[in-house]
């Protein structure tokens, strides 16, 4: 269910017979009737509520525009057969639990979904619920592959030119979710780095300049500027794909040990990361960093060279007071241990450009 909203369906495309409508037109069509922005404003809360949000937010539109429509239901493949994994109006207690073999005949979703253009119920085709009389249902598709359908259940008998017509702005209803679910990606994106999970560096240092401009649980933070030791050699030796394996590792150790809920972590490009602490000492924070270090030089990184990694500790307000000079002095401690022989924890000095280590 979620990758349907998530993932997959970013850019969604739903046909009605042999026609496939076009994104441009469907766009204009929204903005020109059925709300504009707001509308994609809606789908984006939606989204942000969970999948149950974003059916709940299609369907409340859905019976708004399409006059008649009582039963929205959301089948998604599972093996060989479609579930119902989502269902709302007048007559969802027949919904529940139900499952579709792929391979039947008489069913309006399972065909729909195999020619990968909308279907509208028939006498060979009956409704999905026994209260209704009639019923289209319309495949999503996404880079030529249907991942779910779609159905819209009507109580009373429709003419096929206005079950079309329907359909197609149900279809349009659609495109604005296609369209929130774009713009979360490109969120997503700007906000975390695509190997690991972790904040980007940009991300992370907003997040560091408004932790720094709030009023602080007894005013300190504490930055981890981490190196990943020999990385380089790593890369050369093994191969960039075990590189990347080795730097997502690097990042679940972090996760691991940064797990208080105003901690944040992020990924400062390569092999390099950081960490923020909001409220614990300076002492505290050296401490976490050697527990750290220790746990990166005993675990098993599946290659027979030994990964270690060398932290630099700064703290707020004690070493600086703004963002960049903190993650300065935390870098600039790093390297101090670096050149001292790596696989260690330095801390930047109060009041002093210089740095000690471990």
């Amino acid at each position: 269910m979620t990758s349907i909203f998530f993932g997959n369906a970013l850019t969604l495309l739903a046909t009605l017979g042999n026609r496939t409508p076009s994104p441009r037109r469907e766009r204009g069509n929204l903005l020109g009737g059925l709300g504009g922005m707001p509308l994609v404003r809606s789908a984006v809360a939606a989204i942000r509520e969970g999948p149950e949000g974003v059916v709940r937010a299609f369907a409340e539109h859905a019976t708004e525009e399409c006059a008649g429509v009582e039963n929205i239901l959301l089948f998604v493949p599972a093996g060989d057969e479609l579930h119902c994994r989502q269902s709302f109006g007048r007559d969802v207690e027949y919904a529940a639990g139900m499952r579709v073999r792929l391979n039947d005949s008489s069913a309006l979703v399972a065909n729909a979904y195999s020619a990968r253009h909308a279907l509208f119920a028939s006498a060979a085709l009956p409704p999905m619920l026994p209260t209704e009389r009639s019923g289209c249902a319309i495949p999503l598709i996404d880079n030529e592959v249907p991942i779910a359908v779609l159905y819209c259940g009507f109580v009373q008998r429709q003419p096929r030119n206005i079950l079309e017509r329907k359909c197609a702005l149900a279809v349009e209803i659609a495109v604005p979710f296609a369209l929130a679910c774009e713009r979360e990606r490109d969120l997503a994106r700007s906000l975390y780095d695509g190997l690991t999970g972790l904040l980007t560096p940009r991300a992370f240092r907003e997040r560091l300049a408004r932790v720094l401009g709030e009023d602080l649980d007894g005013g300190r933070v504490a930055l981890w500027f981490v190196d990943t030791d020999r990385f380089k050699e790593v890369n050369d030796t093994f191969g960039h794909a075990v590189g990347d394996r080795v730097l997502q590792q690097m990042a679940e150790l972090l996760r691991t040990h940064a797990v208080a809920r105003t901690d944040f972590v992020a990924r400062n490009g390569g092999d390099e990361f950081c960490a923020a602490f909001v409220g614990i000492s300076k002492t505290l924070a050296i401490e976490r960093a050697q527990e750290f270090c220790d746990a990166v030089r005993a675990h098993d990184f599946g290659i027979p060279l030994r990964v270690t990694a060398s932290i630099g500790v700064a703290a707020f307000p004690f070493d600086a007071r703004t963002p960049a000079t903190l993650l300065e002095r935390a870098d600039r401690a790093m390297y101090a241990g670096k050149n001292a022989g790596r696989d260690r924890v330095s801390f930047a000095l109060e009041g002093r450009d210089s740095a000690l280590y471990r």
